[in-house]
């Protein structure tokens, strides 16, 4: 079989990218001959392997560089020297903006390629006749060492391919809002990866001016299918759910928000992951939501993605509801609750929006908690028929956008370069 060489962040030490790097990879191996490359940093790297590593697929792991001032030296000197640090440089200086932070941030960018491809080279593992696929997960500097050490060894066998999502795509989500060396990792790739439509067209209006669209391709992340469960069944409490990190991009405090101001039928409300902020969320809801009677909640902390399975088949939900400020694509744990036949409440951000077709609500991208409650109560109020059509609709729009089994055809084909358009 040919040669992956699958180059993720942390993965598979830690736990961040495990929900939706696994069920591709299980795929991946059964069409090629998989080596994940690894760029864990230490604290990650002691965090322990992933329990749920395939069998028959190798592991490398090119620690992410922690830089020396030597080192950043060094490479200060070479950005200054480098023809493509020059090409940075000059479209820095040209766009007015940030200027200092946007150099700072590509000298960093620059100095970990560098680094990383020193790996690469000494490694090996891009040399040899046969073909060979480099697939990263992430448009990031590891993208870049692997096109860099392509250009230099002239490589014509290796085909390079790249996924993006949110921190590695969008100018705002990262310091001096701007993405580094994009034009300059471009021509060395025979392909990049969306997760969602809107993805790819902030991309080709926002950065991708002078590459071909023929290699911009939509190929949103699946998950898995599930035996089909008993009919739903709704309990006394209307039952809510939410599935994110507790991080001040999520914004859960406006479902708290949203969940004060109901009055009435009793509600039920999980919230599944944990973050920097969890400790505040849960003060924040004990003083907003232990007054209501008709309110009650829990924090579920991280779960296993069987272990969410296992939540919704043993908790079925009346919706589900995100209320996040952006994303990157369309968000797994959205998927996982459409698949169940859950109407969903999102903001229109992102991915979200293609995700909401008659299944659900939309919310505004920036709600209020009046807005959250007013969307809660659509559904509380809403007839059996439109909440059946509803809970219909999400596993229709599942089957069709997010089956992993239906998308991973397309990625296969990408990466083997047989894929007709760039949609």
């Amino acid at each position: 079989m040919t040669q992956l060489l699958f180059a993720t962040d942390c993965f598979p030490y830690g736990k961040g990218d495990n929900t939706f790097i696994i069920p591709e990879l299980m795929r991946l191996r059964q069409h090629y001959d998989v080596t994940i490359v690894s760029h864990a940093d230490g604290k990650q790297f002691r965090g322990g392997l992933c329990t749920d590593l395939p069998e028959g697929v190798e592991l490398i792991c090119f620690r992410r560089p922690e830089l020396s001032t030597i080192d950043k030296v060094k490479a200060l000197a070479l950005f200054l020297l480098d023809r493509h640090a020059r090409q940075e440089i000059r479209e820095i200086l040209r766009e007015k903006k940030n200027r200092r932070e946007r150099l700072y941030q590509s000298l960093s960018f620059f100095a970990q390629a560098l680094s990383d491809q020193k790996q690469l080279r000494r490694s090996g593992i891009l040399i040899g006749k046969e073909p060979i696929i480099y697939y990263s997960f992430w448009y990031t500097y590891f993208c870049y060492s692997a096109v860099l050490e392509c250009r230099r060894g002239r490589r014509s066998n290796v085909r390079m391919i790249t996924r993006t999502h949110g921190a590695d795509l969008y100018h705002e989500r990262i310091p001096g809002n701007r993405q580094p060396f994009k034009h300059q990792m471009e021509p060395g790739l025979d392909a990049i990866l969306f997760a969602c439509d809107y993805a790819r067209r902030y991309y080709r209006e926002r950065i991708g001016h002078y590459i071909d669209e023929s290699r911009l391709h939509v190929c949103k992340l699946g998950t898995e299918a599930v035996q089909a469960s008993a009919a739903y069944r709704r309990q006394e409490a209307w039952h809510i759910v939410s599935c994110s990190n507790v991080i001040p991009l999520k914004r859960i405090s406006l479902i708290i928000d949203g969940l004060a101001l109901l009055e009435g039928d009793k509600v039920q409300w999980t919230h599944i992951g944990d973050g920097a902020e969890l400790q505040h969320m849960k003060d924040y809801a004990r003083e907003k939501l232990d007054a209501k009677d008709n309110i009650s909640y829990s924090f579920q902390g991280y779960m296993e993605n069987d272990k969410i399975l296992r939540y919704y088949t043993e908790h079925p939900a009346d919706c589900f509801i995100t209320t996040s400020s952006t994303e990157g694509g369309c968000p797994v744990s959205i998927q996982e609750a459409m698949k169940f036949g859950t109407p969903v409440i999102g903001t229109d951000v992102g991915g979200i929006t293609e995700m909401i077709q008659g299944n659900g609500i939309l919310l505004p991208a920036n709600p209020d908690g009046q807005a959250v409650a007013a969307a809660i109560r659509q559904i509380m109020t809403s007839d059996q028929e439109t909440l059946s059509a509803m809970r219909r609709a999400s596993v229709t729009l599942w089957k069709r956008e997010f089956d992993i089994d239906v998308n991973i055809a397309k990625v296969c084909a990408i990466l083997d370069g047989t894929a007709r358009t760039g949609r």
